[in-house]
């Protein structure tokens, strides 16, 4: 933001935002603020206050972006403080780079301070007595800090840092009362010190006698170095009307006072940029606003998708990288195994060598020199050996090295050849990623360089076994070791005898009636069924079969394993073996 912009967007923010009052705040992101101001009388507005690192943004827009999920921390403290505040007043100081919004509450005036100094800007609120509440960046320690509780002073690149604002936060008269209060700054021009005079405090006339003063150097550099509130466009623009630069100087700070300014022009880029002078800028398209705020809007989206295009740019950039260095790497890993594969042939040699002469090589070698008996070469073969292991065992490694490079030697070399073509491809990439201008080449650059992967068929999922009921049984406990279980039906029978009852546990039923199937269940590993148990057993049942009360009926029982289902019978059939029997009454 330039000293003009600020100036600018000072005058068309208090046509539409003053007497609003404050009905949401939010953060879209963690360095962007949105205000909404409602007025009977006026669409609901969005003031957007982004302080990115480069390019501070300050502009009003109709359009509501999603908020984070969690507001942080200054959000929070702005709705604690400003909610439903009315908005009294925009102030500027020509020249400098701070707006101050004016805020009207029951606790008293609040300011909320926006310095859109391109290197580090911030958003600042600033209580009724002058001190700092919160701010939306505190680590600053380039121009000044900046702390809850301490009062607040202006950046030294704006007003004098010796200068503080009063007690309600608003800015000291300008020495001209003619000029509103105004202030800004350009996204890439050097700060300029505070101790600097301030061009907007001069007319044309006093303009041209300092230059004269000052021997008519060149007037762009001139304005940039020793001047405070120009920046790089605004030196550039007045330098091209030569001698008469000066009376230039006059008109356009009377349209920028006094008159509406209505040539914005937003240079799509990239980087996107917003101009306010109609200078050439060949290969480029321009567009043109009617307002600063539209202009501003338009230019924050192109900001936006400019950065994140970049992001994708680095991110594309080290993922190139990475690759190149992983096929770098396995590369290398084939030269080892190439220089391995090609000595199959040797490997060969001295296994038949050792495997001819095994008996003249002793334990515990390094080395053995032996006659070449194999090949009939002349003088001496030296064999180098691991001396752990035997003769016989290192002839077998010589040859199971030699029958793994045979076959290795080609499977390398056409490895070799795709890891060298992929090599080519990822430097070709690296070498053009600098051309590629839309998010479109960089989804396909990405895609020829990382296709997708295909998905694995999802597996079939399983049918979900519908969980049975547990039948209703009976259950009596015999102290601590044993409890009796009894069926109340056919399947409750089953249960009982072949899902809960152990191979060891007591099976008990009625002889040729029907009736209960009962176990006699142990509790404990080792307990011991006594006969005053398996008797109260075997009248349970009989109780609970279908013999009339007070017969004499036998029961038959035994072990649970010597019990079987009957199969293609209806539950509850089942066989026994090794059975045992009592009478009793039913």
């Amino acid at each position: 933001m330039t000293p003009l912009q600020a100036l600018l967007l000072t005058r068309e923010l208090q046509q539409l935002l003053v007497s609003g009052r404050l009905s949401h705040i939010s953060q879209s992101a963690p360095e962007v603020v949105e205000l909404s101001f409602y007025h009977p009388d006026r669409p609901v507005r969005t003031l957007v206050a982004a302080v990115l690192p480069t390019k501070p943004f300050l502009f009003v827009t109709a359009e509501k972006r999603p908020a984070l999920a969690k507001p942080p921390n200054f959000c929070r403290s702005l709705r604690k403080n400003l909610e439903y505040a009315q908005l009294t007043e925009v102030q500027n100081q020509p020249g400098e780079r701070l707006i101050t919004l004016g805020l009207k509450t029951p606790e008293g005036p609040f300011r909320l301070v926006f310095e859109g100094i391109p290197k580090y800007p911030n958003l600042i609120l600033v209580g009724p007595d002058g001190a700092i509440i919160s701010a939306l960046r505190y680590k600053n320690d380039v121009e000044r800090p900046v702390l809850p509780q301490e009062a607040y002073q202006p950046p030294p690149h704006g007003p004098s840092s010796r200068q503080k604002i009063d007690g309600h936060g608003a800015w000291p008269a300008s020495s001209n009362p003619s000029l509103p209060n105004t202030q800004s700054g350009p996204p890439h021009d050097p700060p300029q010190s505070a101790e600097k005079p301030n061009l907007w405090n001069l007319s044309g006339g006093e303009l041209e006698e300092r230059w004269e003063a000052a021997g008519k150097p060149a007037l762009g550099a001139w304005l940039k170095n020793e001047w405070r509130g120009t920046d790089g466009e605004l030196a550039a623009y007045l330098e091209s009307f030569g001698e008469k630069a000066c009376k230039e100087w006059d008109h356009l700070k009377a349209d920028a006072l006094e008159k509406d300014w209505n040539h914005y022009t937003l240079l799509p880029g990239p980087p996107p940029a917003l101009k306010l002078f109609p200078l050439p800028s060949p290969g480029k398209e321009p567009q043109s606003f009617p307002t600063l705020n539209q202009a501003m809007d338009s230019l924050f989206r192109m900001e936006f998708q400019h950065r994140m295009q970049s992001q994708q740019k680095l991110k594309l950039e080290s993922e190139i990288n990475k690759a190149l260095k992983h096929e770098k790497r396995i590369l290398e890993k084939l030269k080892k195994d190439r220089s391995e594969a090609e000595r199959s042939d040797q490997y060969q040699w001295w296994g038949e060598l050792l495997m001819a002469q095994l008996h003249k090589v002793k334990l515990h070698l390094k080395e053995i020199a032996l006659e070449d008996v194999v090949r009939g070469t002349p003088g001496l073969m030296t064999i180098p050996l691991d001396p752990e292991v035997t003769p016989l065992l290192n002839a077998q490694r010589f040859f199971k090295k030699a029958q793994k490079g045979s076959r290795g030697l080609a499977q390398v070399e056409k490895r070799e050849k795709e890891i060298q073509e992929r090599l080519n491809q990822l430097k070709s990439a690296q070498r053009s990623l600098p051309a590629l201008s839309t998010p479109e080449e960089l989804k396909k650059a990405r895609l020829d360089l990382f296709p997708k992967k295909a998905e694995a068929p999802a597996k079939p999922a399983k049918p979900k076994e519908e969980k049975v009921p547990t039948p209703n049984i009976v259950r009596t406990k015999l102290g601590k070791e044993f409890e009796l279980c009894a069926g109340t039906s056919a399947a409750a029978n089953d249960y009982i005898t072949f899902q809960l009852a152990q191979p060891e546990d007591l099976w008990f039923h009625v002889r040729d009636l029907p009736g209960s199937h009962v176990i006699l269940r142990r509790l404990q590993r080792n307990a011991v069924a006594s006969d005053e148990m398996i008797l109260e057993a075997a009248r349970t049942a009989a109780a609970r079969s279908k013999a009339k009360p007070g017969t004499k009926v036998t029961v038959s029982y035994t072990e649970k394993k010597n019990v079987k289902k009957i199969p293609g019978a209806p539950l509850g059939m089942v066989t026994m073996t090794k059975e045992k029997s009592l009478v009793v009454e039913a």
